[in-house]
């Protein structure tokens, strides 16, 4: 992993420490920035974190010019992208959370698919907030490799990503129903986890490890 030099998107979504402390423990060149870069190549990877409502999530991508970069600088790349808990979110094509009443907000459409708020049923609240299993789809995929089924990841959100094509979906969880925890399009390189893996010690640690071994596609 020497080589590897990862981009951290910064645009005040939530205190990001952890994720920054997680990359860096893995032993990577970790850059931490508020503005999209002009020099996109000298990167290898970049990881979008973030918590808070979906709204106020595109609000500061495209007011900072993130939406416009992620599209027409990073994707052409096909270099490795990881959306983490909001920042998996804000890759679909619209959410809910945050906007007027009846009103959606137009997500970064690298994934598609809508963000909705869960309905998990009698007995149980929002949000979601504490470890659960996690069951994965696509076992080939290298961002899974070596990760045990049905493990344990760290949760907090009350919304949740559901993709338009079943491909697209990588994994799931269930809190009164099932729900997608983890997408992805390998073509793209475009990767998505609603848990947070670097709040979840072990397997955490190596999935944000697996993510730093893929390659430009």
């Amino acid at each position: 992993m020497a080589m590897v030099r990862v981009m951290v998107i910064d645009v005040g979504l939530g205190n990001i420490g952890s994720v920054l402390a997680a990359l860096e423990r893995l032993g990577v060149s970790v850059e931490r920035l508020s503005q999209p870069p002009d020099d996109a190549d000298s990167f290898s990877h970049v990881v979008l974190p973030g918590v808070g409502a979906y709204s106020a999530g595109m609000d500061a991508l495209n007011t900072r010019g993130w939406n416009g970069w992620l599209h027409n600088i990073w994707a052409p790349l096909h270099k490795p992208l990881l959306g983490i808990c909001l920042g998996m979110q804000l890759l679909s094509t619209k959410g809910f959370e945050g906007a007027d009443s009846g009103e959606t907000v137009t997500g970064l459409n690298l994934i598609p698919g809508e963000v909705i708020r869960m309905d998990p049923g009698p007995g149980l609240t929002l949000p979601h907030v504490g470890w659960n299993d996690v069951h994965f789809h696509h076992f080939d995929c290298p961002i899974f490799s070596g990760i045990v089924q049905d493990g344990d990841f760290y949760f907090v959100h009350s919304y949740a990503f559901k993709p338009y094509s079943a491909e697209h979906m990588q994994a799931s969880s269930h809190y009164g129903s099932s729900f997608v925890v983890a997408v992805g399009d390998s073509i793209r390189n475009v990767w998505g986890m609603q848990f947070h893996p670097e709040k979840s010690q072990k397997l955490g640690r190596r999935l944000l490890s697996n993510f730093l071994g893929l390659k430009s596609c």
